[in-house]
């Protein structure tokens, strides 16, 4: 889970903590919150229990806590906007290191591939619909054209 600010730390103890009091008045089970939510029980127990290193992004908490409550006959809308009422800090500390050892990127304007691409297909298309013209002489190698001057002198001398 992203880390959150203290005061949504407390404010998200304070939600789950009532939660768990109107669960237990009403005598339910979280494997019915679970069935009726559609929130895996072992979220419902991480909830509960205050163990919010288990527990998905802040704005799946809110959906949780919503429909947690909801299932419980709470105003399940009220509870989980009183946990956005504070912003979430986002603290990450791979990405602070990674910018800063980063090299400044190089820019490629995408215009300059547009136009190479372009350029490619041009001619690739140029060379399909005009192909080299092929001839049969250019396939006949050497040795048989001199032997087919041979032949045609032998036909001339024999006249």
């Amino acid at each position: 889970m992203t880390l959150l600010n203290q005061a949504q730390v407390e404010q998200l103890k304070e939600i789950t903590t009532h939660l768990r009091q109107v669960r237990q008045e009403k005598s339910i089970r979280i494997e019915e919150i679970a069935a009726q939510t559609l929130i895996r029980a072992g979220v419902l127990h991480a909830l509960e229990e205050e163990r919010f290193e288990e527990l998905p992004e802040p704005i799946f908490l809110q959906g949780f806590i919503r429909r947690y409550a909801d299932a419980l006959g709470l105003d399940g809308n009220a509870l989980s906007h009183t946990l956005i009422s504070n912003p979430v800090v986002r603290q990450d500390p791979k990405n602070d290191r990674k910018n800063s050892d980063n090299k400044p990127n190089t820019y490629i304007p995408l215009v300059v591939t547009y136009i190479l691409l372009l350029v490619a297909a041009s001619a690739g298309l140029l060379h399909i619909l005009n192909p080299p013209q092929i001839t049969s002489e250019s396939l006949t190698p050497e040795v048989n054209n001199e032997q087919s001057i041979v032949s045609k002198t032998n036909k001339l001398t024999e006249k």
